[in-house]
């Protein structure tokens, strides 16, 4: 019996011990710096950028610059998984954190200079993910008007469906929702802050670490902090000033262009683009070059561009077709492709609206061929196929089923399951549709939102 008592003492004592020794280590100075760097090691590698129906895009897939080589377009990344890039943002500063921990671990004394050279390098990295890359914003803007026309599929599938009745993600984080077109529309420079994530609690985290691990008055640690913080915007300015300069030259054009003086409108707006080749692929750009060749009366894909999306915003969906369906192929600008998919969705969601369900599953799928990297368009063909015709449930799980990674509102992939559990249980496979239920259930995991009526359809499977 003492023999058993000693033993249970002795590890009451080693377990004391150890947990003595990790409690005061993780406590002590050291240990919370490293802490902290991991919390800026999980900003530097979570979400930096959230969008409306497509995944988040992270530190590890966002460029520091959008050249050619980097193809950072919306056709090219905004399907999902997508590949870490050596070039992306988050590289430098895992490094910047990697030499702060060997720091911390050799040199304490330092460790203040290392958090320093974080806050320096996170600055323009934020700075470069808002305004380098003005594409990925427009995607953005087109995937909320996207998820409205996903509404309406879905209603007509079961008004209990949750996508009907919840708001988009980007709700949560101040994001638009809603009839956005009769909102004053906010300038481009200041678009993006509907959709940043991580990127300024890294700031914050850095600017913490600077404060706390600098052995000084307060006065001394604010003017450090300023120091590295106004480096880091000299730099974020360097690193963003095609974008400055292009806009600039954008705004030179606006002018011209209500003083009636078109050719010097159209040199400004073509000295923009050279500045920032990447707006020549947006939608403002065309728009922008449509209208001033259309006030000069030139006919060009530019000004059939712009009737065309005047015609869409008129909703006069079959004019702007026919004005913009001459200039669509294969091979045209991923701006005019993206605008012909929304002219069609648009028709197609008035085609679910209107019960015709067979005309809405072709215009679903053109728009899908059109403008591939959308999922907003082959979410709504497939839930228009398998309301349609129920046994075609197999042709579209096969088809779809493995994309649905691209989908990163949950709302939405839930209800796509739920749509073909739905069409199983209709053909009798009952065990195909436990499989989708339980899927959907799986992958609708928030408890901020409860639909009651949808998950007790689910929980009956």
């Amino acid at each position: 019996m003492r023999l058993i008592l000693r033993f249970a003492a002795a590890c009451w004592d080693l377990y004391a011990r150890a947990f003595s020794f990790v409690a005061s280590s993780a406590l002590s100075n050291r240990g919370i710096v490293l802490t902290l760097f991991a919390v800026c090691v999980l900003f530097i590698t979570g979400p930096w950028l959230r969008s409306s129906v497509s995944r988040d895009f992270r530190g590890v897939h966002i460029p520091w610059n959008n050249l050619a080589s980097s193809r950072f377009l919306p056709e090219y990344v905004a399907e999902a998984p997508r590949d870490w890039r050596w070039d992306s943002i988050a590289v430098p500063l895992m490094a910047i954190t990697a030499i702060g921990v060997l720091v911390a671990l050799v040199r304490p004394k330092w460790t203040t200079y290392a958090f320093g050279v974080l806050l320096m390098a996170s600055i323009p990295a934020l700075a470069v993910t808002l305004w380098n890359h003005p594409g990925l914003y427009e995607f953005f803007e087109s995937e909320i008007r996207g998820r409205g026309m996903l509404r309406t599929v879905y209603r007509m599938e079961h008004d209990d469906l949750m996508t009907v009745r919840a708001p988009d993600r980007m709700q949560a984080f101040g994001g638009q929702t809603g009839k956005i077109d009769l909102l004053e529309p906010a300038h481009p420079l200041m678009v993006p802050f509907n959709y940043w994530m991580y990127g300024p609690w890294l700031i914050a985290a850095a600017a913490i670490g600077v404060v706390s691990t600098k052995r000084a008055s307060w006065w001394t640690r604010s003017f450090f902090v300023g120091s590295w913080a106004t480096a880091g915007i000299v730099l974020a300015v360097a690193a963003t000033w095609p974008r400055w300069a292009a806009e600039y030259h954008w705004a030179q054009a606006d002018a011209f262009e209500e003083r009636n003086q078109f050719d010097d409108a159209a040199a400004a707006l073509e000295r923009a683009r050279e500045t920032m080749p990447h707006l020549g692929y947006m939608r403002r750009y065309w728009q922008e070059r449509g209208k001033i060749d259309f006030r000069r009366h030139y006919n060009s894909e530019y000004c059939a561009f712009f009737v065309a999306l005047q015609y869409l915003e008129g909703g006069d969906v079959e004019r702007a077709r026919d004005e913009l369906e001459p200039y669509v192929y294969a091979e045209s600008e991923s701006a005019l492709r993206d605008l012909m998919a929304e002219i069609i969705g648009h028709a197609a969601a008035g085609y679910s609206a209107q019960g015709e369900r067979e005309a809405a599953e072709l215009a679903w799928r053109e728009a899908a061929s059109i403008a591939p990297w959308k999922p907003v368009y082959w979410v709504a063909h497939a839930v228009t196929v398998v309301g349609t015709s129920p046994s075609r449930a197999r042709e579209i799980e096969d088809r779809y089923l493995a994309e649905l990674c691209e989908v990163g509102d949950c709302f939405v992939g839930s209800d796509f399951a739920s749509a073909l559990g739905d069409a199983y249980f209709e053909n009798g496979e009952f065990e195909d549709a436990r499989r989708m239920y339980a899927m959907a259930m799986d992958i609708f995991h928030l408890p901020k939102y409860v639909n009651l009526h949808a998950q007790e359809g689910r929980l009956g499977m």
